[in-house]
């Protein structure tokens, strides 16, 4: 009897830890399941069921009301329109910087190329707000630099950027790099050989490019476009700024009106918000239709050397060019920026330090620099320590789930910003545990829109790590925390420093998140510049954005620093 019953007792024994191991981690999964579901998911739906609800007296109904309200007004269409005008004719010109840069900067001998390709995307961190500001400094018709020249000879102000083009090119401009970036990476995994291939057969290097190298990019230059078309259609500081002056509004205009609306009506604007994330969609299914069974594998294990295509003289004009991107997106706007803060009045030859003084003076500005501070290091260091958990998850662990973890976290990165932000502002609005009004409100949204960018840089470095190196710690007997902690995270420090600084430097000056969600006594230094230029003070305007240049700048170069000291530590 005791021969036949021991066998059955052995395995439960030696199951138990097991089972008690995935049993916890099955806790896991699942708390990270309902974070995510609150951080996006949630939100989401509660911002497509508003379009779909009617409050009146206190009582919720299912109603299309606010679709007619939307459908059968003009001015709403006029917005609709003037976005898909706007966002494709900026989706076009930043493909085509983008693309330009990428190839002149990866693919030729430009001088200085890899310098002017980190210069390159720098415009990523200027706020759309401050560099459309700046812009108005260069090219508005009364206070514009370039117009100055021309109303001094009595030739008028030929330069007006309060245009469709004027709003079609400084979103453009902006959003190039994130093109540039796509576009690069593929660029640099072409294996050179089948550009040559056509160089033999007796093609120039134009014909090259064009019947060779862009076909086998297109891809990466498809993927850049619909990001470019996605970024432009939630942009809201740039569309306000150069396109309100003339009444060119566009649907994050309309939002943005019927929020100052008293009271607004939440229905109108859920509508406009979906209509954005349709946009989205539908790019986003247009890229995938576009792409089906089109196939361009150039990474194979056969190794390879990229190598520069010589422009000869040529190469210094094409680096002007490229220098002359950087003056008109980086250089030129700070400049002036910094000049108008030290004037009168935009241009009015008397400088002073008054608006300088303003920025420590003033109780406004000492009361939003803590707000924003507070949320910005928050929120990052939240974002940043989610993302490393979502990474390991996605990347290391065998959980059943955890590619749906990975699409939902990525969710966020195809729906405008403004829009984001509303869904968290319509399901906060209905739960009553006091988030609403607080800067939490704030944060979380800060937090479930923009975890995606830590997960996909974090992820990226977990690759390159070989597990063996985290099994050789479990089997001397760590835990899979104290492997994390003593041996994944030194191996990627680098990345999760640079996660914390790039949603540092978005969160430091954020206004279409923060828009929707803030009360008098959790305004940021965002909400503080776009107060200010609704009441006319260019040059405060000019002196609150160079403090949010240098709160994100400043960051980045001490972390920079010290990082490069850590690392001369080591070596």
């Amino acid at each position: 009897m005791a021969s036949t019953t021991a066998p059955s007792l052995a395995p439960p024994a030696a199951r138990a830890p097991r089972s008690a191991r995935h049993l916890v981690r099955l806790g896991w999964l699942a708390l990270l399941f309902a974070v995510l579901a609150v951080l996006v998911v949630l939100p989401l739906l509660a911002l497509i069921l508003r379009g779909f609800v009617a409050v009146e007296g206190g009582q919720t109904s299912a109603s299309l009301a606010s679709f007619y309200k939307v459908l059968g007004d003009l001015s709403y269409w006029v917005a609709m329109g003037n976005t898909l005008v706007i966002s494709i004719g900026s989706m076009l010109l930043a493909t085509l910087i983008g693309t330009l840069l990428a190839w002149c900067l990866v693919r030729t001998n430009v001088p200085h190329r890899q310098f002017l390709e980190k210069a390159a995307s720098m415009p990523i961190f200027i706020p759309p707000f401050i560099g459309a500001f700046a812009w108005i400094l260069i090219g508005a018709p009364r206070i514009g630099l370039l117009n100055a020249p021309f109303s001094w000879l009595g030739l008028g102000q030929p330069f007006n950027i309060y245009t469709y083009v004027g709003i079609i090119w400084v979103m453009g401009i902006y959003i190039a790099p994130y093109v540039m970036m796509i576009v690069a990476g593929a660029l640099r995994n072409m294996d050179p050989s089948l550009e040559e291939a056509g160089q033999v057969a007796g093609l120039s290097r134009l014909r090259t490019m064009r019947v060779i190298t862009l076909p086998v990019v297109a891809p990466a230059i498809l993927s850049g476009a619909v990001l470019a078309f996605v970024v432009g259609i939630g942009l809201f500081g740039t569309p306000v700024l150069l396109g309100m002056a003339r009444e060119i509004y566009l649907v994050t205009s309309r939002i943005y009106l019927e929020l100052q609306q008293f009271p607004p009506d939440a229905g109108i604007v859920a509508v406009l918000a979906i209509y954005l994330m349709l946009l989205s969609v539908l790019a986003n299914a247009i890229q995938r239709r576009m792409l089906r069974g089109r196939s361009f594998v150039t990474l194979t294990g056969k190794g390879f050397q990229t190598r520069l295509v010589r422009l000869g003289p040529s190469r210094h004009l094409v680096a002007t060019g490229v220098w002359l991107y950087l003056v008109l997106t980086v250089f030129a706007p700070v400049a002036l920026i910094a000049a108008a803060a030290l004037s009168t009045y935009a241009w009015s030859g008397t400088f002073t330090w008054n608006h300088i003084r303003f920025l420590w003076e003033t109780v406004d500005v000492r009361t939003t620099l803590f707000n924003s501070l507070f949320i910005t290091i928050v929120a990052a260091t939240a974002t940043t320590a989610l993302g490393i958990l979502i990474a390991w998850v996605t990347t290391r662990s065998r959980l059943a789930g955890r590619q749906l973890i990975e699409d939902v976290v990525l969710l966020p990165m195809s729906v405008p910003s403004l829009a984001f932000a509303l869904g968290v502002f319509f399901f906060w609005l209905w739960i009553p545990w006091g988030v609403y009004g607080t800067v939490w409100i704030i944060i979380i949204a800060l937090i479930g829109r923009y975890s995606s960018y830590s997960v996909r840089s974090i992820s990226s470095s977990l690759i390159q790590v070989h597990p063996e190196l985290e099994e050789s710690a479990r089997i001397c007997g760590l835990g899979w925390g104290a492997t994390l902690r003593r041996i994944t995270l030194p191996l990627v420090l680098p990345s999760i420093v640079s996660s914390w600084v790039m949603v540092y430097s978005i969160f430091v000056s954020e206004l279409s998140i923060v828009l929707p969600l803030y009360t008098a006594e959790t305004r940021t230094l965002s909400i503080l510049s776009f107060d200010t230029w609704s009441i006319g003070q260019f040059s405060q305007v000019a002196s609150l954005s160079l403090l949010q240049l240098l709160m994100g700048v400043g960051v980045m170069v001490a972390v920079g620093s010290i990082t490069r000291r850590r690392d001369v530590t080591v070596i």
